[in-house]
């Protein structure tokens, strides 16, 4: 079935707001009043390309094409996408601080949030990892079509380390695909900018999933197929010393979106075709988080994607991102170097 024709689960803080007793006057809480004790410690930071409303309903995907040819049809709706945005003042909470008040393990956080932050120092060098970025982000770093079969550093090494910690967070792996190349940010770099749009990589459901072919959709129907689970590692990595002071890393908790203000939307970058990614309007109930001072001997690792058989419907069980410039970086503080590589994990 389409994703259009499934449908909606509100995400379980939704659910537990509708179960809220009514406040004096007849209001219902918020979804910021019902957290749990929460970090009192954030940075008010402009986040760029957040949109003003939806552009439709959940399986309505929002077309738009950046490459020829162009129609007029095609050139509206890009318009009316690019139109919908807005820069949004976003309170941005220390998820360091969070860890710390909730107690949790890091598998219990991560299980909860859909994030978290690990201590783990990597053997890679600056050179490994430079040599094992060789391309912009593209379509091969998201489904690994068109990942060449080499050995790298990052299959060497990098590998190695991320596969231990996808099991010490997913137990019931079945297996996962580790690519031998990564993508690389910062100054000199494939990628030399910074995405400061808040996103989403992929869509809600396996039908949603990129370029996805009789290959693809055979693994997901075996009968030992759960799901599938898609984990983004990032860090600062070598060449940088110093910590992330400049631009860090914002992810949201999915638990404090409303399926009302996702956008979703379908893009054409190149002759590869049409893919479905997520953008966000903006609420102020969204509950966006970061790392102060990230060093090059830890990861944040966060879902990007999460689909289950089980599932009677598209959820949001993983987190928006983007990059911010930090409000108050201090003098001096560095560009930021780091490396963002994405595991498909089948359970």
């Amino acid at each position: 079935l389409a994703a259009a024709l499934l449908p909606v689960r509100v995400s379980s803080w939704q659910n537990q707001q509708k179960r809220s007793v009514a406040c004096e006057g007849g209001s219902t809480p918020s979804a910021s009043s019902t957290m749990p004790v929460v970090s009192s410690d954030f940075v008010l930071a402009k986040f760029e390309g957040m949109h003003k409303r939806a552009l439709g309903r959940i399986g309505q995907w929002h077309s738009v094409r950046m490459v020829p040819p162009l129609t007029a049809r095609t050139v509206y709706d890009s318009l009316r996408y690019y139109m919908n945005m807005k820069t949004a003042t976003v309170k941005v909470w220390n998820a360091r601080e969070q860890e710390a008040i909730e107690g949790l393990s890091k598998a219990e956080f991560f299980e909860k949030h859909g994030f978290v932050l690990l201590s783990r120092p990597t053997a890679m060098s600056a050179d490994d990892w430079n040599a094992s970025a060789p391309k912009p982000l593209g379509v091969q770093n998201l489904i690994g079509l068109g990942m060449p079969a080499t050995e790298t550093p990052l299959s060497q090494k990098y590998s190695k380390e991320v596969e231990q910690i996808v099991r010490e967070l997913l137990p019931g792996v079945q297996c996962m695909e580790l690519d031998p190349e990564v993508v690389r940010r910062g100054p000199g770099t494939k990628n030399p900018g910074y995405n400061f749009a808040p996103h989403q990589d992929y869509g809600f459901t396996a039908e949603d999933w990129p370029l996805a072919g009789s290959e693809f959709h055979g693994r997901f129907g075996r009968p030992d197929v759960r799901g599938l689970i898609v984990i983004n590692f990032w860090r600062p990595v070598r060449p940088m010393r110093g910590p992330v002071q400049k631009t860090p890393l914002a992810v949201c908790d999915p638990r404090s979106v409303r399926m009302e203000d996702i956008v979703p939307v379908s893009v054409c970058r190149d002759n590869m075709g049409y893919i479905k990614m997520l953008d966000i309007a903006y609420n102020v109930d969204q509950r966006w988080y970061y790392y102060p001072d990230m060093t090059v001997d830890e990861v944040l690792v966060f879902k990007t994607f999460q689909y289950f058989k089980h599932q009677s419907g598209p959820e949001l069980n993983t987190c928006f991102h983007t990059a911010f410039q930090h409000p108050d970086p201090p003098p001096g503080a560095e560009e930021r170097h780091s490396c963002e590589y994405r595991v498909r994990v089948w359970l």
